[in-house]
């Protein structure tokens, strides 16, 4: 009853909220037109003067875009970018991404060369590692508005969210940099340990799909560490705000206990939004699936389609951080009904 009764509260505190949500998605588009712009550049330069350029105008041809590629394998815009994009595949390609950590290793490594090496590992900061940090950046920006606006008993203006975003971000940069550690621990020492491991336990099995099963199990231990540990990081968030905490290392504690003292009602939430998140997805794909992208009106529309997708998945988002943050407040007043939260 307390998941559906914050889920309830939550979702009405999101509908005030539509204008930050909004501007959430304003600051995903224009981190979208950092890697669109040079790249229609690009294709724009390519194609003008050819002897498809009429032709392409119409329907986009795979086996020019193919060539397109690999003429141009030198610029991370265009080595990042497949003709798959104009249909659901980038969720795979985003997927297996986020099962290996790519990201986060190269993070984590840029950073601890420059902090142990004193060296500057311009190696690591390729064009989607940029992004995830600059993505982290904002993503706390965002993070630190919404929930210092949804812990408060009163509805608050624009200016406001951007005020508690300002006043949150050092101490969510902390929270972030804290898991930044815990992720890259869990991928450097556990996972691609893991990974390696399997070829070798495997290597006598005659079937492929005996490997192929162990990466499975694999991949799902992962995403469940993963979905735990974001978890306990949101709750972290919640509670440096609410509870007005100020070291990131027991505020993580704080979240931690929080999460596993109230099991069921948190992970409950949790894989209720996420089912959510899920079939968002799915609907994305039929609706995109249904169009067939080889014509400019098509590809624009799909587009449309593509950035209603985009601010249902933030205002997702911010369901996530509203009732998460209405269950711990309901949570903390039954268990502490003079108003004062635990130390």
């Amino acid at each position: 009853m307390a998941i559906f009764q914050a889920l309830r509260i939550g979702w009405k505190q999101v509908g005030q909220t539509k204008r930050m949500v909004i501007f959430a998605w304003l600051v995903n588009v224009t981190l979208t037109l950092i890697v669109a712009v040079p790249l229609l550049l690009q294709l724009n330069s390519y194609i003008r003067g050819g002897v498809m350029e009429e032709q392409l105008l119409q329907q986009i041809d795979s086996n020019w875009f193919q060539t397109f590629r690999q003429e141009n394998q030198s610029g991370d815009v265009v080595r990042y970018f497949d003709y798959s994009i104009f249909g659901y595949a980038p969720f795979l390609t985003h997927y297996e991404s986020y099962l290996n950590g790519t990201v986060v290793k190269n993070i984590g490594n840029f950073f601890f060369d420059l902090i142990f090496k004193w060296r500057l590992g311009l190696e690591y900061l390729g064009l989607t590692t940029v992004l995830g940090f600059i993505y982290v950046l904002t993503s706390t920006f965002l993070a630190a508005g919404f929930i210092g606006t949804y812990a408060k008993s009163y509805r608050l203006s624009f200016q406001e969210f951007l005020m508690e975003g300002a006043k949150y971000f050092g101490k969510f940069f902390r929270l972030a940099l804290l898991s930044l550690i815990v992720y890259v621990l869990l991928f450097e020492v556990i996972f691609d340990w893991w990974t390696g491991s399997i070829s070798s336990w495997t290597a006598e099995e005659r079937s492929e799909m005996v490997p192929y099963v162990h990466y499975m199990i694999k991949n799902g231990v992962v995403l469940l560490v993963l979905g735990l540990v974001s978890l306990c990081f949101d709750y972290a968030k919640i509670r440096m705000v609410v509870d007005d905490r100020i070291s990131a290392l027991f505020a993580s504690w704080a979240g931690v206990k929080f999460v596993f003292a109230h099991f069921f009602s948190t992970t409950g939430l949790y894989i209720l939004l996420s089912l959510v998140g899920i079939l968002f997805i799915v609907l994305y794909a039929l609706v995109e699936s249904a169009f067939d992208q080889t014509g400019y009106w098509t590809i624009f529309f799909v587009f449309l389609i593509q950035q209603l997708y985009v601010l249902a998945r933030l205002c997702l988002k911010a369901t996530f951080y509203a009732s998460q943050t209405q269950l711990y407040q309901a949570k903390a007043a039954q268990e502490h009904p003079t108003g004062q939260p635990a130390a």
